[in-house]
């Protein structure tokens, strides 16, 4: 039986660079996606559209590894989206970035996501699920975040 557990993240963070700066990598999706930890590939399907296979995690006895499609667009110059694509996957997952300019060498910069995740786990042991997901999803973005603005900054 599946069980179902919903993660939504907001971070908000200012960085040493331009907004084109950042905006032209984070609009890079194979370069800046290859910064998410854990990642075990990310598949161009074209299109704008990406396929992201995590490495499997697991705790207590519980293993999974999650898979979802994904389509970018872009505004061209401060904002970058992310949403569901058909594919395979046992994940919904979207968000985006919102590059703000604060002078001409610094900028602020919004990360949003939510997902939906899928968990082939008992009902009993949702709770423990939800837990480990959302802590996982958690420590992810935060490393993700933290290399994101090193290489801004670098």
């Amino acid at each position: 039986m599946a069980v179902n557990v919903n993660v939504k993240i907001e971070r908000s963070f200012k960085v040493a660079c331009s907004a084109k700066k950042a905006f032209d990598q984070l609009a890079d999706v194979a370069s800046t996606v290859a910064m998410f930890p854990k990642l075990d590939k990310i598949v161009d399907l074209g299109d704008g559209v990406w396929r992201w296979e995590m490495e499997k995690i697991g705790a207590a006895g519980l293993s999974h590894q999650v898979k979802y499609t994904v389509k970018y667009t872009n505004d061209g110059s401060s904002k970058i989206d992310w949403n569901p694509a058909p594919g395979e996957g046992n994940a919904k997952v979207s968000g985006g970035w919102v590059i703000t300019a604060s002078g001409d060498k610094a900028c602020n910069i919004a990360f949003r996501s939510t997902g939906e995740f899928d968990m082939p786990v008992p009902r009993l042991m949702k709770g423990l699920a939800e837990g480990l997901v959302k802590s996982e999803f958690d420590a992810q973005v935060s490393t993700f975040i933290d290399r994101v603005k090193a290489k801004l900054e670098s």
